[in-house]
């Protein structure tokens, strides 16, 4: 997958993403496993000299023995040390590289989303995107270590037999029971650690929407129901984490006791063996190091893993759902890429609902649009107007029927493509954190510093900029905040002037502008409209439909009346008169 739109489909769940990125890295897991080897190896190399002092070095004073076991095992320490650095360096440069690979996957996937098919909490869907940092901590090398390790205890299992007889036993009960018992505790979190995960996702929510929306809360006093909420979602937060970390506390309470339960029992049936002569002193000291390293990176490292485990598996669902949602070049494995497009578009057997039943849907069963036409979309609050727009401009896919533009169904083309030919403005508009330059060129590229100022002049922006000691670099926060609604509104006009598109679809484009902003704008769409280039707007604003030729009146999502401006006002007129109502002087909502 590469950039924003992928060529193909990937329909790959989270884990069989994580999967996939390890394995194109097995060869250096290969080489962390032979490492791992070594160092298991070099693990026993502590433990024999550990036998042969007691046995052999002390009871016959042989220092010159000494000498050349101690260099020897130094060394062997200083190998162990060297690769298990290595190891470790090498590991974890390679997850902060998946880190990286995944992260943009996932960003890539939830930035095509269909608009229609966006879940609404977008704090929630960041949180969410955040569970992948869960999975990244899991990708370390204390844990892919931990795994690892594992199946040499056996090994240190039978070396302890080869030692010291039957107290391999020991280790050998406390290696099943330990793990045995990991599974029991696992199970015991999982439930309150998936819960304590969607309660964290919604506590994240609620804060991106209190601090988005603090202007609204302040001057609603809406504060205390705000910090109720807060203090709901934090109480059932704390609720079951407090599980959780007693169920760890526990965990790691018992592999404790049982490290040093093994530890007791191993010196004790030892010491009972060596007074039978059945083994050695030094023997026996050599076991008790092969029994803590049997049960010591279980017990010191098993329980964090477990609670790590059990977030990490909650975040995979967490993300499959996200991964699961529509995308806009889901339709077609194999996107058309045309090299102009008629800008027209003809509508056939259209029906669109919101998810769950949220907002006004369409059922237009016919609606054809001619290259060059100038069209204006008129009618109540909720009557469709901003929908039919997101679904002509391929944001929302119907839920039936076709949308064509210049004969292309329009969700077979190429985002990229389709994007640079048709424009669209929404109602309420934002821009992006950085500068003024920054939004202007969004999607664009680098834009040349003439066309920048032809666009500011165009729509009245170009005091402003002079005004400003950065000028066009001006800085702007996130969502526009510090410009007026009027000036992020032309911030976003100045952007379509630059692309200069075939298709215009603009909803509400003067709804915040004053008169002197509104006639500016009007007079220079009805100069850049020549008559191979379609406009589509939504308005409620009477003196907009000079701009127009054509007028559709929408009324619960359905066409009431089309035809030319003149003829769909008069009929307007004329079914107020019918009313016996006075004909407003905006009939433009009727």
């Amino acid at each position: 997958m590469t950039g924003l739109y992928p060529e193909s489909a990937d329909e790959r769940g989270a884990l069989a993403i994580v999967r996939d990125a390890l394995w194109q890295r097995k060869r250096m897991f290969a080489s962390a496993v032979l490492a791992t080897v070594t160092v298991n190896l070099l693990a026993l190399a502590t433990s024999l000299y550990s036998m042969q002092i007691y046995d052999r070095v002390i009871p016959r004073s042989g220092f010159s023995t000494l000498w050349v076991l101690t260099v020897g095992v130094v060394i062997a320490l200083l190998l162990d040390f060297a690769l298990r650095t290595a190891r470790a360096l090498m590991v974890e440069r390679e997850a902060a590289k998946i880190d990286g690979e995944v992260s943009q996957i996932f960003f890539d996937r939830m930035q095509g989303v269909r608009l229609d098919a966006k879940p609404a909490g977008i704090g929630t869907i960041a949180a969410q995107l955040r569970g992948w940092e869960q999975v990244r901590g899991l990708l370390s090398s204390a844990s892919i270590f931990l795994l690892a390790d594992l199946p040499f205890a056996l090994l240190f299992i039978l070396v302890i037999g080869w030692l010291g007889g039957q107290i391999a036993l020991v280790p050998l009960l406390a290696l099943p029971l330990a793990l045995g018992l990991a599974a029991v505790f696992a199970a015991m979190i999982r439930t309150n650690a998936d819960r304590a995960q969607l309660s964290g996702n919604r506590k994240n929510g609620l804060l991106v929407e209190a601090l988005d929306a603090a202007e609204i809360v302040k001057a609603s006093s809406g504060r205390s129901e705000m910090e109720a909420r807060w203090k709901t979602l934090n109480e059932e937060l704390i609720g079951h984490e407090d599980p959780v970390k007693r169920w760890s506390s526990l965990a790691s309470s018992v592999f404790a006791t049982m490290q040093q339960l093994t530890y007791v029992l191993v010196v004790a049936w030892g010491a009972v063996r060596v007074s039978e002569g059945l083994m050695t002193m030094g023997a026996l000291i050599a076991c008790t190091i092969l029994a803590g390293r049997v049960n010591g990176p279980l017990i010191t490292q098993l329980p964090n893993f477990l609670v790590q485990w059990s977030y990490s598996r909650s975040a995979l669902r967490a993300l499959d759902a996200l991964l699961a949602l529509p995308q806009d070049a889901g339709a077609t494995l194999q996107p058309l890429r045309p090299e102009r497009i008629e800008p027209s578009f003809r509508v056939e057997n259209l029906r669109f609902e919101y998810p769950n039943g949220g907002g006004a849907g369409l059922d237009i069963p016919q609606l054809s649009i001619a290259s060059g036409e100038r069209v204006a979309l008129i009618g109540g609050i909720g009557a469709g107007k901003s929908t039919l727009l997101r679904v002509l401009a391929g944001l929302y896919a119907p839920t039936s029927g076709t949308i064509r533009l210049g004969g292309l169904d329009i969700h077979q083309i190429a985002p990229d493509i389709l994007r640079k030919r048709l424009a669209y403005l929404p109602q309420d508009t934002r821009l992006l954190d950085g500068t003024l330059r920054d939004n202007l060129q969004l999607g664009l590229g680098t834009v040349n510093d003439e066309a920048l100022i032809a666009a500011l002049l165009a729509v009245g922006l170009d005091q402003m900029v002079a005004n400003h000691p950065r000028g066009v670099d001006l800085s702007i926060s996130e969502g526009g905040r510090g410009l007026s609604g009027g000036q992020r509104m032309l911030t976003n006009l100045a952007r379509l002037m630059v692309l200069d598109p075939d298709v215009w679809l603009l909803d509400e484009p003067t709804a915040n502008l004053d008169q002197g902003s509104e006639a500016r704008i009007l007079a220079e769409l009805g100069r850049r409209l020549t008559a191979d280039r379609t406009l589509v707007f939504a308005t409620h604003r009477l003196r907009n439909l000079a701009l127009s030729t054509r007028v559709v009146v929408l009324q619960d999502g359905r066409v009431a009346l089309d035809g030319p401006t003149d003829e769909v006002l008069k009929k307007l007129a004329a079914n107020h008169a019918n009313a016996a109502q006075p004909l407003s002087s905006n009939p433009v909502g009727a």
